[in-house]
C-alpha cells in the first residue's frame, strides 16, 4: 500500500508557551501581589509597584478591559461616534496625545512623517483628547483601521484598577487618494465603573508617529481583472474551517513565481495538495492564462513545487514535495523534459523510512551545489509526522519529536542519493524553513533551519559538503518560531542582511512581565520568544539582530517576508505575510 499525507499545525497560544518555560524552570505561574499602584496622577505614568501576578486572573481581566474599551473607545473612533468614544474616557480624564501639527518633522523624499516627543505635549481633559483624535482624522475619507493591542497590563490588587501599555493605530484614506496612518505607543491608567465598563482616567504616550503618502497607492487589486481565478467548492470551504475551529490548519498550499516558458514574463504556480495545482501563465498585458502542468495524477498533486534546473541541460525540473512509501521506503518524484515532452520520475528521491512511518509533506525545499562539484543538491526540511505531538513527548519551547530533515546529493543524469546524516546533518525538529546561504563568507554553502518549537540552527559547511552545527550562532540562540526567511542587501552597503520572520506576541509580552519569579535569565529568553522578527546584519565580523533599533521587529503573527523596492527608490523595503486564520464565531478566544 503507498501511503500520502498533508502536514497539520496546532496552533498553541503564548501563554502556553510561557507556561512551559515556567514548568521547565519549576517555578510558580501565579500568584499576586499586595499593596498601592504606581503614580497616575503626574505624568509620564509610571507602573504600580505590586500588582496581581496570577497568570490566569490577569489574563482574564485584560480580556474584559481590552473588550470594553474596543466597544467604546475604538467603535466610537471607526463610526465617528465621537459621544461613544468619549464613554471609554472617565469625568476626571487627563492625557497626553500629539495633534497633527504638533512634533517634528523628519526628512523624507517620499512621505510626509512627523515624530512626538510627550515633554513636548500640554496635559488635556476628555474633550481635549476627542478632538485631537477629530483632527487626525477629520479629513480622512474614511477610517479603515482603529485598533489597540495591549502588550503589558498590569491589575492592581484591588482589582478596580490597572495600568497598561498598548499598541494604538488609526489609519484612513484621503480625499486626494493617498493614506495616512497614526502609530503610537501609550501607556494608560484605567478605572472599573458601573456597569462593568472600564474607562481610561490616564493617557500618555510613549512613543508617537504620523505618516501620510500624498500619493495615491502604488498597488490596486487586479485579481479578478487578471484572470487570477481558483475554483472551491462550498463544501471544502466548510471542511477547512472545521479544521481552523479545532485550532488547526493544514500546512497545504504554496505560490511559487516562476518564469515557466522562459518568455521574460513571471508566471503563478500555486498548488495545494491533493486538491489542485495550477499554472498562471503571464500573457504580457497584464494579465494571465491558464497552462498546462504535467502532474496526472490527483494523488500526486503536492503542496508545494520547486522549480530548478538539476541536470543542466538549460531546462527546469519541477520537484514535488509529495511523500509517497511503501515498506520500509519513502520517494518524493521529479518531473523533467525529454525530447520536448515532461517525463515523471517518481522515485527520483528515495530514501529510508521506518515502517508505519507517516511523514508529513516536504514542509521546505531548497537548492545548492554543497560539495562544489558544480552539480545541484537538494535539502528537504521534515516538519512532522504520524507521531509527532506525542503530549508524553512534545516540547513547545525544545520540540524533538518533529520529523528529519533530508539532504539528497546530485550525481548527475537526475541520480540522488539521501546522504544527511552521513554528512552530519541530525535531529528531528519542527523544520518550517530552510535556506542554503554562505552565511560565514568562506566561500561554500551553508544551512539555516528555521524552526517551530525549538532553537532555529545553522549547519556550518566545513568546505567540503559536511557539516555541523553552530549551537551558539546569533541565528540560533533563542526559542522564536520561526516561519520564514529572506536574504538581502536593504541598504545597499554591498553587504548581505538576512530577515527573520517569527511570531510577535502582544499576549507573551504581558506575560513575561507577570512571572515575576522568575530569574532574570529566563525572563530574557520569554521576553526574546515574544518580541517578533529579527533583522540580522553583519559588523565587525559578527552578526547582530537590529529589528528593535530599525523598528521592523513587530509584524504580527509574520509568516514569508522578502526584501524588496516596493517604491523604486533604490532602496529595499520589507514586505511581511502575516496574520492567522479565523474561527467562524467571532467571541471564540484567539489562538
Amino acid at each position: 500500500m503507498v501511503a500520502y499525507a498533508s502536514a497539520k499545525r496546532v496552533h498553541w497560544p503564548t501563554v502556553m508557551l510561557v507556561a512551559a518555560f515556567l514548568s521547565a524552570d519549576g517555578l510558580r505561574v501565579a500568584g499576586s501581589g499586595q499593596g498601592q499602584g504606581g503614580d497616575h496622577e503626574t505624568f509620564p505614568l509610571t507602573a504600580p509597584k505590586r500588582y496581581v501576578s496570577d497568570v490566569a486572573a490577569s489574563e482574564d481581566m485584560q480580556s474584559v478591559v481590552q473588550k470594553s474599551l474596543k466597544s467604546t473607545f475604538i467603535a466610537g473612533i471607526r463610526s465617528y461616534d465621537w459621544e461613544r468614544t468619549a464613554r471609554a474616557l472617565s469625568p476626571d480624564f487627563r492625557g497626553r496625545f500629539p495633534r497633527p501639527g504638533d512634533g517634528h518633522a523628519v526628512d523624507d523624499d517620499l512621505l510626509r512623517i512627523r515624530q512626538y516627543e510627550p515633554e513636548a505635549l500640554e496635559v488635556v481633559d476628555r474633550e481635549g483628547l476627542v478632538d485631537t483624535l477629530r483632527a487626525h482624522v477629520g479629513a480622512w475619507t474614511s477610517i479603515e483601521r482603529a485598533s489597540l493591542n495591549t502588550f503589558e497590563f498590569l491589575l492592581e490588587p484591588n482589582r478596580d484598577r490597572a495600568f497598561a501599555k498598548v499598541h494604538f493605530e488609526l489609519g484612513g484614506p484621503n480625499p486626494g487618494g493617498g493614506r495616512s496612518v497614526v502609530n503610537a505607543t501609550i501607556a494608560v491608567g484605567v478605572v472599573r465603573v458601573a456597569g462593568g465598563e472600564w474607562q481610561i482616567r490616564r493617557l500618555d504616550i510613549v512613543e508617537a508617529m504620523r505618516v501620510d503618502n500624498p500619493r495615491p497607492p502604488m498597488f490596486r487589486d487586479i485579481t479578478d481583472a487578471a484572470g487570477l481565478h481558483v475554483d472551491r467548492s462550498e463544501a471544502d470551504r466548510q471542511s477547512r474551517q472545521e479544521i481552523l475551529d479545532n485550532r488547526a490548519s493544514l500546512i497545504d498550499a504554496a505560490v511559487s513565481i516562476i518564469d515557466w516558458n522562459h518568455d521574460g514574463f513571471w508566471d503563478i504556480l500555486l498548488t495545494e495538495g491533493l486538491n489542485y495545482s495550477v499554472l498562471f501563465l503571464n500573457d504580457g498585458k497584464g494579465g494571465f492564462v491558464r497552462g498546462k502542468l504535467p502532474v496526472e495524477d490527483r494523488r500526486q498533486l503536492p503542496s508545494q513545487f520547486l522549480f530548478v534546473d538539476l541536470d543542466g541541460d538549460g531546462l527546469e525540473e519541477l520537484v514535488s514535495n509529495r511523500v509517497s512509501y511503501l515498506g520500509n521506503r519513502a520517494w518524493m518524484g521529479i518531473y523533467t523534459r525529454r525530447d520536448g515532452k515532461w517525463v515523471f520520475l517518481p522515485h527520483a528521491l528515495e530514501f529510508e523510512n521506518p515502517p508505519g512511518l507517516i511523514r508529513s509533506d516536504a514542509q521546505s525545499m531548497t537548492a545548492g551545489d554543497v560539495n562544489g562539484d558544480g552539480l545541484i543538491d537538494l535539502f528537504v526540511a521534515g516538519y512532522d509526522n504520524n507521531r509527532s505531538g506525542d503530549p508524553a513527548r512534545f516540547n513547545l519551547v525544545d520540540g524533538h519529536d518533529g520529523d528529519k530533515n533530508l539532504l539528497f546529493m546530485n550525481h548527475g543524469g537526475l541520480r540522488f542519493t539521501e546522504e544527511s546524516v552521513a554528512r552530519g546533518i541530525t535531529g528531528t525538529h519542527y523544520t518550517y524553513v530552510a535556506q542554503f546561504f554562505d552565511f560565514d563568507g568562506d566561500g561554500d554553502l551553508d544551512i539555516f533551519e528555521g524552526h517551530d518549537y525549538s532553537p532555529n540552527v545553522i549547519w556550518e559547511n566545513k568546505g567540503d559538503g559536511t557539516f555541523r552545527a553552530l549551537k551558539d550562532h546569533p541565528f540560533a540562540r533563542d526559542v522564536k518560531f520561526t516561519m520564514g526567511l529572506t536574504i538581502g542587501d536593504w541598504n545597499n552597503t554591498g553587504k548581505w542582511s538576512v530577515y527573520v520572520s517569527n511570531m510577535y506576541s502582544h499576549a507573551g509580552n504581558r506575560v513575561v512581565r507577570l512571572a515575576d519569579s522568575v530569574s532574570e535569565k529566563t525572563r530574557a529568553l520569554l521576553k526574546k520568544a515574544a518580541q517578533g522578527n529579527q533583522l540580522f546584519t553583519m559588523k565587525s565580523g559578527v552578526w547582530e539582530d537590529e529589528a528593535l533599533a530599525q523598528g521592523v521587529n513587530d509584524a504580527g503573527w509574520a509568516w514569508g517576508s522578502a526584501f524588496v523596492d516596493i517604491d523604486n527608490d533604490g532602496d529595499k523595503e520589507i514586505f511581511v505575510a502575516n496574520g492567522n486564520t479565523s474561527h467562524r464565531d467571532p467571541e471564540a478566544p484567539d489562538f
